[in-house]
């Protein structure tokens, strides 16, 4: 990196020249030997073939920008989800509908449930939701396989044991009532940051989820279906008699106060609330939680880049009166689309994308392979992992005060860069800048007028949320009106 010329500034590595790959000899680079081992000692030619097999497979899969990111496995609530949400905006019917029940029909087990992980044994929620889409998309309920599957969630409970999102979904397919699915309060999101209640006391994955879910509590859709289309048959008891929601394997706690007592309390005195229709808050409350949700998708694959929170913000925007053809209805079946894999005649969706992870562990393993920042390939992965630096505030800044700076998993999720990640770019980008002079991981690329260009795309970026934020407001005011 002799031609490279690099200062300190704001804890920031500046690197005013062009990486290795936007300079004529980096076109020439050729791959250096992997390392030897101490002493004088070859790799042994078996060895040293596979090291270089596998880099040449690692290359031969980046993508033209620079990254890689390979399939990130999930079980099939994914994909039962999927069909449920589908259900419930009368799509049933629809081909990835069908995709998707015949990818869940391959994954059952012999036994007949549904496990969450590869060799796992039958969780009671996720083959419930198995089940209930493959009726809902016309599999007949006298078929084997569903005779299997019935028997096997019967064994396990039944409907009856499923967990508290899975009967969000039963209340949505209108099996059950809303007052059998926690109080998800919108009223939640007006408390303070420094409030124990508030919403930036739990983690990122449980907000980006209850904010939508706020919405649709307070709304509390359904769809009523026929009861041929019903799964009443999972039930061993009636709904009111279901158990109490608790933590897997979490022991009833004794004494005269318990946290599940107080929670409990809570819960109930809401539904009260309800009922009794003292709400006084309760439009302000969902401006906030539809402005809160709606300003999150700039900058991000999704509410929360991932599928549960995705799921949700259809539901809630659909209860707010967005049109399929609204640009955020669209946003958000676009992000669910990105997620699928077609595949002989069937549909998988991935919970996320995970290219920011997989790059940098890519980058990692090629330095460890004899792949340095003059090869054209490492260049660009580097490059590509300093653009997505985040450098704005996200969520995080309500508790923690310090500078911006970090990676996040997905492509784009700029309110929720996180340590795991971070660190793993960081670590890579160590390995690569080790011996070139450069000891921080923080890199800000500038191109060779000096101008940082990414200060540009934020703040063209910002002047988009600006014109959205006042979309938002304008059609507030039609609703209020």
């Amino acid at each position: 990196m002799d031609d490279l010329q690099i200062a300190m500034e704001d804890n920031h590595v500046t690197v005013t020249q062009p990486l290795p790959l936007l300079t004529p000899a980096c076109d020439e680079a050729v791959a250096p030997a992997v390392p030897q081992p101490a002493g004088d000692e070859p790799l042994a030619p078996a060895l040293q073939s596979a090291i270089d097999r596998t880099r040449q497979w690692l290359l031969d899969r980046q993508h033209t920008d620079g990254y890689w990111c390979g399939e990130l496995e999930g079980d099939t609530i994914l994909e039962s989800e999927y069909v449920l949400l589908l259900a419930w905006l009368g799509r049933e019917e629809s081909p990835v509908a069908h995709k998707a029940a015949r990818y869940i029909v391959e994954q059952q087990l012999s036994g007949g449930g549904w496990a969450q992980y590869p060799g796992g044994g039958v969780d009671i929620s996720g083959s419930v939701k198995a089940y209930f889409a493959l009726k809902l998309t016309g599999h007949d309920p006298e078929a084997e396989y569903m005779q299997r599957a019935r028997a096997a969630i019967l064994a396990h409970g039944g409907a009856d044991a499923v967990n508290s999102f899975t009967r969000f979904y039963l209340a949505l397919l209108g099996q059950i009532s809303y007052d059998h699915c926690p109080a998800v309060p919108p009223e939640a999101v007006l408390l303070p940051a420094w409030s124990p209640m508030s919403i930036y006391q739990i983690s990122a994955w449980s907000r980006t989820i209850l904010v939508p879910l706020s919405i649709m509590w307070a709304h509390r859709p359904a769809r009523e279906l026929t009861p041929q289309c019903g799964i009443s048959e999972l039930f061993i008891n009636d709904p009111d008699n279901w158990p109490e929601l608790r933590c897997p394997g979490l022991k009833t706690q004794r004494g005269w106060f318990t946290w599940e007592r107080f929670f409990r309390t809570v819960d109930g005195a809401l539904k009260w609330c309800e009922r009794l229709g003292l709400k006084p808050l309760r439009r302000r409350a969902l401006r906030a939680a539809e402005a809160w949700m709606t300003q999150r998708f700039v900058d991000s694959d999704g509410l929360g880049a991932i599928f549960p929170p995705i799921i949700w913000s259809v539901v809630a925007l659909k209860c707010l009166g967005y049109r399929d053809d609204s640009a955020e209805m669209q946003y958000c079946y676009e992000q669910l689309e990105a997620l699928m894999i077609e595949q002989n005649d069937t549909v998988r969706l991935e919970p996320c994308k995970s290219p920011v992870w997989d790059t940098a562990i890519a980058l990692r393993s090629l330095a460890a392979a004899g792949l340095s920042i003059q090869d054209p390939a490492v260049s660009r992965a580097v490059q590509w992992l300093l653009d997505k630096e985040v450098t704005r505030r996200g969520d995080w800044s309500a508790k923690v005060k310090a500078e911006p700076g970090g990676w996040f998993f997905e492509h784009h999720n700029d309110f929720y860069p996180d340590v795991d990640d971070t660190i793993m770019v960081m670590m890579a980008l160590r390995e690569q800048f080790e011996g070139s002079g450069v000891e921080r991981s923080g890199v800000r690329v500038q191109g060779s007028d000096g101008r940082d260009q990414r200060s540009e795309v934020r703040d063209q970026r910002s002047e988009v949320r600006d014109q959205r934020s006042e979309v938002r407001d304008q059609r507030s005011e039609v609703r209020d009106q």
